[in-house]
């Protein structure tokens, strides 16, 4: 009923939540050829101003006398294809229909290029998994590299457990058994399993921001489901095992493992993660008159400031010399060519412990860092002054960064001395 010209409110409220047709059309363009065979559309009907036909994938195109145009029997049984091409009409327009219904009952607007890309899906559009791939192929948000391996191991280990999710079966009780999975079939670390339901509450977030899931649907799938992270013991290497690891003499054919061996002493040395060795500029290396060099970079992980006073270590910088790129052209402090993935460089590092006949020791680039935060506490550094060599995030704060200069760290390590070792 209008009111002053205007639609009543419950009339205003249907309009507005009228959803798109969609009609089975031949020829839709109304031309004429020479094999009389012509193709089969859908059209899309959002608005006067949004309307599209999308074409059916046929065998084979229809002449007039073999289309009728009824519901579930577009094509007539004289076509060779008839019952292929109705069964794709049938396929489409089921999809389509699903669509609005979802739309529909969350009370969302549905616009063409929604439609345009629920046709457009390779997979089973109720497959929670399929979804799960797409995510990873066309990400909704930028994801960095590690994040996106985490993505693939997590859709990898979901499809062991059940390939054929679908986003009516998201529930606590499916999430519990993929958990219970991952621990006791898998045998995987709490660590590990924390990535990977991290990596699926996202990929659920994202079902639900399109329209697959409804918020209160979201929320209960996780509600009462928690993985603690049980932390292990950091693996250490005494100063003997450093110096035994130093001096230790490679053959001829092991020039890949002497050169990782030293490698794994400087990240000792500058209390570096293996990527911020690889992402060392020459600028970051400077030299003070009455201490010699030192490093001032930001850490690749976090931007945070560390200054890494190379003098405390009496072959750090001998030992760095050996690796700097020559090239002029080039920014960075080492040569490219001993550059590798951290995988491989890991491998390569229990080789090592290996020649070395380590059988209980674990040798892996992150206890580098380890050891070098071990040895500056262990031999004179203030303990206040370790965190901000290392460039870590305030502690109290989470925040905050620390605030550092070389004046400080002097006066830090002044106390420090490893001479008297041979590492």
């Amino acid at each position: 009923m209008k009111k002053d010209g205007k639609l009543a409110p419950r009339k205003r409220q249907q309009a507005r939540r009228l959803m798109p047709t969609y009609l089975t059309v031949w020829n839709y363009r109304g031309k004429t050829n020479q094999c009389g065979l012509y193709p089969i559309h859908i059209e899309l009907y959002v608005s006067r101003t949004q309307r599209r036909y999308y074409e059916i994938q046929v065998p084979q195109k229809v002449t007039k006398n073999e289309w009728s145009g009824k519901d579930d029997g577009w094509v007539k049984i004289s076509h060779p294809f008839a019952f292929e091409i109705n069964n794709q009409i049938r396929d489409t327009l089921n999809v389509l229909k699903e669509l609005n219904k979802r739309y529909y009952t969350m009370k969302k607007p549905l616009t063409m290029p929604l439609i345009l890309k629920e046709l457009n899906k390779d997979y089973n559009l109720d497959s929670f998994n399929g979804f799960f791939r797409q995510v990873i192929l066309d990400p909704p948000e930028t994801l960095d590299p590690e994040t996106m391996k985490r993505y693939e191991a997590a859709l990898k280990k979901l499809n062991k457990f059940n390939p054929a999710v679908t986003f009516a079966d998201l529930s606590q009780s499916l999430f519990e058994g993929f958990k219970k999975f991952l621990e006791q079939t898998e045998e995987l670390a709490s660590s590990t399993i924390k990535g990977y339901f991290n990596a699926c509450i996202k990929v659920v977030e994202w079902a639900r921001k399109d329209n697959q899931i409804t918020k209160e649907h979201q929320a209960a799938i996780f509600e009462d489901i928690t993985v603690s992270v049980v932390k292990s013991k950091k693996e250490q290497l005494t100063v003997e095992q450093i110096t035994e690891w130093k001096n230790w003499q490679f053959t001829e054919k092991q020039s890949a493992q002497e050169r990782d061996r030293d490698v794994f002493l400087i990240l000792i040395y500058t209390g570096w993660y293996y990527n911020d060795f690889k992402e060392a500029l020459k600028t970051d290396l400077k030299k003070d008159p009455d201490w010699g060099y030192y490093i001032d970079k930001a850490r690749y992980k976090n931007d945070n400031q560390a200054i890494i006073p190379l003098w405390i270590f009496k072959n750090a910088y001998p030992l760095m010399c050996k690796y700097f790129c020559k090239d002029t052209k080039s920014p960075y402090l080492f040569r490219r060519d001993i550059i590798q993935q951290d995988q491989p460089f890991n491998r390569n590092l229990k080789k090592i412990a290996s020649i070395m006949g380590w059988v209980n020791i674990k040798v892996y680039n992150k206890m580098g860092r380890i050891m070098y935060s071990q040895l500056l506490i262990r031999y004179g550094a203030e303990r206040s002054m370790v965190p901000k060599l290392m460039g870590h995030e305030d502690e109290k704060s989470a925040t905050a960064y620390y605030d550092i200069n070389l004046a400080d760290v002097i006066e830090g390590v002044r106390k420090v001395n490893l001479d008297r070792f041979d590492i």
